[in-house]
């Protein structure tokens, strides 16, 4: 975890009042959107850079309703349920840029909750081309790659501003 910040229970740190309050804007900003909800005991040195973070059975998905964070205690709802839910916080480690939460619940403290949206997977496929044809014509061009040991063919059709980009690249 890179570029985190961080709030800590009792912490003297003079950016803890700040960074709280950025966790509970980013936080409030999870209503309606799809999140994935994870938990994990920590390990014996307690370090959550260590967790296995892929999914697994108990890990939840579902669309955030109502979330505040009030305090240090942050509540939410599951869509199809009427009770609202609660965790009063140790601390919490916010990752903006790959929108994910940590929090250290204060009555757990061996056990830490990860909070995400979920990111786009892309699938990756790796193409050693035996045939290689590109057309082009009128700024515009169709690029084929044919792999016979995978028996796939790959059509990627490339607008102006594609065909510039990857001439560019290509020099």
């Amino acid at each position: 975890m890179e570029s985190q910040l961080v709030w800590q229970y009792g912490s003297n740190s003079p950016n803890n009042s700040d960074n709280l309050e950025t966790i509970r804007r980013w936080w409030g900003k999870l209503a309606g959107k799809e999140i994935l909800w994870q938990q994990r005991l920590l390990p014996d040195g307690g370090n959550s850079d260590d967790l296995d973070w892929e999914p697994q059975r108990f890990d939840d998905r579902f669309a955030m309703t109502d979330p505040e964070l009030k305090g240090i205690t942050i509540y939410w709802r599951k869509p199809e349920e009427t009770d609202t839910h609660n965790i009063t916080a140790r601390q919490f480690e916010l990752d903006e840029s790959r929108q994910q939460l940590y929090i250290y619940p204060k009555s757990q403290p061996k056990v830490v909750l990860r909070v995400a949206v979920p990111t786009i997977v892309y699938e990756s496929l790796e193409v050693k081309p035996s045939a290689l044809n590109c057309v082009a014509g009128d700024g515009k061009a169709l690029l084929v790659l044919r792999d016979e040991s995978q028996r796939l063919e790959v059509t990627v059709k490339l607008d102006g501003t594609l065909l510039d980009k990857l001439k560019s690249q290509l020099s």
